[in-house]
């Protein structure tokens, strides 16, 4: 067997991201999202998930207004023009290191986590389900190092990665990660080869499905979304991942599994575990 977490990226952007989550999640094969706390229609969006029971995580953002004008004596660092937003640029699409962090950049970093974390414990009431990160956050491992830090500080399961950031020394993510479900490949074909690829244990795809929000959404996505959304509430889909022996999971199932085994790094998920 082999098990399949989607997770839907930046629940609270804006109330139609919101909304379009839901129905991926209700109608199709959504199964987490990931939230950008800070932003105006994060509550809206945990009382959403809250009634259909949602899983949610937190999607750490350091690089939009949200995070910018929740504490503007760190935008030096964080925010759309910060530091770590600037560099991310420049190693992503120019594959060069301008700047590498102070230990002050560095803490800023993991408490800007951690306040992210104790902000979603204080409107919820728990742990979120797990962490992820808006924009390619594991083109910079310096800071990938303070995530997996935190996480592991407050047990909770990350993304990762490893054909970005390499082998994870933290057990608690799925096995392989996959973020090519968009542009051309968001079609019923499309998310079909990608399952269709050989893959062992539990994946995560990441996903942006959502109805397209007016007044010029700053988002790359913002066409893509419902086209997303209309692939992934597909009727037909869940019948393919059955046909090919795919149970869709999400990070709480996976939360429990590995704690079940008392955090042996030795085990590897293989195919034929039930």
């Amino acid at each position: 067997m082999k098990y399949l977490i989607i997770n839907a990226d930046d629940f609270g952007f804006s109330p139609q991201i919101n909304k379009g989550i839901c129905d991926a999640y209700l109608r199709g094969v959504v199964t987490d999202t990931t939230i950008l706390i800070h932003s105006p229609y994060a509550e809206e969006a945990i009382a959403m998930a809250s009634e259909i029971s949602l899983p949610v995580g937190i999607h750490i953002d350091f690089v939009t207004d949200f995070a910018r004008n929740h504490d503007l004596n760190k935008q030096d660092a964080i925010g759309p023009d910060g530091q770590l937003a600037r560099e991310l640029f420049m190693r992503e699409y120019h594959k060069k290191i301008n700047h590498l962090y102070s230990c002050e950049e560095l803490i800023i970093f993991r408490n800007e986590i951690r306040n992210q974390i104790l902000k979603f414990i204080d409107l919820t009431g728990e742990k979120p389900s797990h962490l992820d990160y808006h924009f390619g956050l594991h083109y910079l491992p310096d800071v990938m190092a303070i995530y997996l830090t935190v996480a592991e500080e407050y047990e909770i399961p990350v993304r990762w990665g490893k054909q970005y950031a390499g082998v994870n020394p933290y057990r608690y993510a799925p096995k392989v990660f996959c973020d090519e479900f968009h542009a051309e490949n968001a079609t019923f074909n499309g998310i079909l080869k990608i399952i269709d690829k050989p893959w062992v244990g539990v994946m995560e795809i990441c996903c942006h499905p959502g109805y397209v929000t007016p007044n010029e959404l700053p988002d790359l996505y913002n066409s893509e979304r419902e086209i997303e959304l209309a692939v992934l509430t597909n009727p037909e889909l869940k019948a393919e991942f059955s046909k090919r022996g795919i149970s869709l999971v999400n990070y709480n199932w996976l939360n429990e599994r590995l704690r079940s085994r008392n955090w042996d790094n030795t085990i590897t998920w293989s195919h034929t575990e039930g």
